[in-house]
């Protein structure tokens, strides 16, 4: 948790100063590497589906063992959609990595890490749920539009 609250906090940095890494954006601006780190992006998102998955497969072994590091992995989020893009975007862009880093976020601030908390289980697994049902969706729609018109 304390590794995903740094990645958040110079995330909202960057884009608050308007931070401008030159050799960065020359590698965003090109195709291969915009495929590349989309990719990337689309295994993590794939990975951090598979512990659902195993869960409502049965495979709850499997889903026990996944869930440290669905969480360690997921902590990576901020610093994945930084090395993707620096900039939010427009239109539909801006709510996908709105829906994206709130999904994040919503998964920082898990309950169990706060004992205290522990009866909120149920609204937070439905609001990270539903997070990442419409951030299926979202990622699907930019993949097709993306490649589409590149």
């Amino acid at each position: 948790m304390v590794i995903g609250a740094i990645l958040w906090i110079l995330f909202l940095e960057q884009l608050g100063l308007d931070f401008d890494w030159p050799a960065l954006r020359v590698w965003q601006s090109r195709f291969s590497y915009k495929v590349a780190t989309g990719a990337l992006l689309a295994a993590f998102i794939s990975f951090q589906w598979f512990l659902a998955i195993c869960r409502v497969s049965g495979f709850l072994r499997v889903a026990k063992a996944l869930y440290p590091w669905h969480q360690t992995i997921g902590a990576l989020a901020p610093a994945l959609l930084f090395l993707h893009s620096m900039r939010l975007g427009f239109g539909y862009l801006v709510v996908l990595c709105g829906v994206y880093l709130a999904n994040n976020l919503v998964g920082l601030v898990n309950p169990s890490a706060f004992p205290r908390v522990k009866s909120v289980l149920s609204l937070w697994t439905i609001v990270h749920i539903a997070l990442s049902v419409l951030l299926v969706a979202l990622t699907g729609y930019h993949a097709w539009t993306a490649l589409y018109y590149e």
